[in-house]
């Protein structure tokens, strides 16, 4: 092969995991406006994230048969994946759906670029990593913001949006979240993270419709638009997003991956003013500057140097 061929191949494969988290950038931020959609067609927020969920268990399962993975069965990966289902995407699919009621796609998506700090908070209590000086700082910055939007008072919709609410519905969710990525972390030191991906999404798919007698059941009257927008929150919001972001974490660096988290709320931003006629306020994009400022902060105290990424966030670090 001559040196031409060789450089096209290499450009090849240093693209292709950027191409990756691209898809998954994209996936996650357009899923708080499939959401802001799918409410519009009469669908709930408890039934959307329990059938949204169900698809992505489906569409993962017809991918480990297509890549003729294993089905796991061994009780490690499922006794992981009963918690990490559970705090790692069931509560926050839910509690995130419900901020979605109450704020503008875009309003959620800069709130939802807070789960690095999340994070760095419980690794900090719970032991695993000590907050440094400029940590707190990034931190301070990013709180800062989050209380110039809860000082507007404007969540991006007209009269039935409620920005406290929302913030505090995020802001929960994020916290069960975070305390998901480090429970994850250490599982997978034992456990591939696509052989745990099917367990965590099968039990958190289980828990969300366990919901739905206490809610409407099975939503009869979602137009064929509602049902195409679940299963499009299923596949493209969901599970090829995690799937995208997991295949990238084998090539790229933390400093990379991090890049992600950024275009998150831009692209929920972008979209939700562009296909749902979505306000954005001056007060939203001050405070996410503020909050994204915060983040860039706290990932670059806390990353050091840009090492390869062997463990990674769960499939719900998006809006819903």
């Amino acid at each position: 092969m001559g040196e031409p061929a060789r450089s096209h191949a290499a450009r090849q494969e240093l693209n292709a995991p950027s191409l990756l988290l691209i898809v998954a950038a994209f996936g996650w931020g357009i899923g708080g406006v499939i959401t802001r959609a799918a409410f519009d067609q009469g669908v709930d927020p408890v039934e959307f994230s329990a059938y949204r969920s169900a698809v992505a268990v489906i569409a993962m399962l017809g991918y480990l048969l297509a890549a003729h993975r294993p089905i796991p069965t061994d009780r490690e990966a499922w006794r992981a994946g009963m918690v990490i289902g559970t705090v790692n995407l069931a509560a926050p699919f839910l509690l995130l759906t419900l901020a979605v009621v109450y704020a503008s796609a875009g309003f959620v998506g800069l709130l939802v670029a807070n789960l690095p700090i999340t994070t760095a908070l419980w690794a900090h209590f719970l032991g695993d990593e000590r907050l440094k000086g400029a940590t707190i700082f990034g931190l301070s910055v990013s709180f800062a913001g989050m209380l110039l939007l809860l000082a507007s008072g404007d969540s991006g919709l007209d009269e039935d949006g409620n920005a406290a609410l929302a913030i505090g519905l995020t802001l929960l969710g994020l916290a069960m979240a975070s305390y998901g990525i480090l429970y994850a972390k250490r599982a997978l030191a034992s456990i591939d993270s696509v052989r745990l991906a099917l367990p965590q999404f099968a039990i958190g798919s289980a828990l969300l419709i366990a919901l739905l007698p206490f809610t409407d059941g099975l939503p009869a009257g979602v137009t064929t638009y509602g049902w195409l927008l679940i299963i499009s929150a299923g596949v493209f919001s969901t599970a090829l997003p995690f799937l995208a972001f997991y295949r990238a974490m084998k090539h790229v660096t933390a400093t990379q991956a991090a890049l992600t988290g950024y275009l998150i709320p831009i692209v929920a931003i972008v979209l939700g003013a562009l296909l749902l006629d979505e306000r954005v306020t001056p007060a939203m994009l001050a405070g996410g500057a503020l909050i994204l400022a915060g983040v860039v902060l706290t990932d670059r105290a806390a990353s050091g140097h840009a090492a390869p990424v062997t463990t990674d966030p769960p499939g719900v670090t998006s809006p819903p």
